[in-house]
């Protein structure tokens, strides 16, 4: 008798680029959202990408150095349009977490397409809108009642201080016209007392 066996091998995990020589990151919609930051930012996810660190103190670009270079040389895309402040080299338009689909940090070897920047590219795409109604409400809370006072603070007798910071807003998506015309929105308001 015969017998026959079947292996299925199913890919996952690792990307590998056989396009070009550009080495970068992928950040998933799902991880930006589950993902957790202290301000809700989504450039502050661009710390995981691989040759980023933050030692530079100008707080330019995305705050962050890529390949060693001034955080001023990154260039910063929105749905693959300039996204940068010229005047400050930072971020120009921020945008709420829920409305960011994905975005890619090119470390090295990327194209002259890009133009502009020597230490890296940070490209954010936005959600968009479908044939269907898709929307999220939130609000996220920090308060001092949920947190500790530091060690110091306490070794000193000195009592925890008084921070709140309400951060809410909303995404909405859907149609206009059914398979031809679509919409999102999304605002985001802080309110920071201290």
């Amino acid at each position: 008798a015969v017998t026959g066996e079947t292996v299925e091998v199913v890919g996952g995990g690792v990307e590998v680029n056989t396009q070009n020589q550009e080495l970068s990151n992928f950040v998933s919609g799902t991880q930006i959202r589950e993902l957790p930051t202290l301000t809700r930012n989504p450039y502050d996810l661009v710390a995981l990408a691989g040759n980023v660190s933050e030692g530079d103190p100008s707080a330019r670009g995305t705050g962050l150095s890529i390949n060693g270079q001034r955080a001023a040389s990154t260039n910063i895309l929105l749905d693959g349009s300039e996204n940068v402040d010229a005047f400050s080299a930072t971020v120009g338009q921020s945008v709420p977490l829920d409305s960011v689909q994905e975005f890619r940090v090119i470390t090295n070897n990327f194209s002259a397409e890009y133009g502009r920047a020597t230490g890296g590219i940070v490209n954010v795409g936005t959600r968009a809108g479908s044939n269907d109604f898709h929307g999220s409400l939130y609000e996220f809370y920090r308060g001092a009642g949920l947190t500790a006072n530091s060690f110091d603070n306490n070794a000193r007798g000195i009592p925890k201080g008084n921070f709140v910071r309400n951060q809410f807003g909303y995404f909405l998506g859907g149609p206009v016209m059914k398979d031809k015309f679509f919409f999102s929105t999304s605002t985001e308001w802080i309110r920071v007392r201290s």
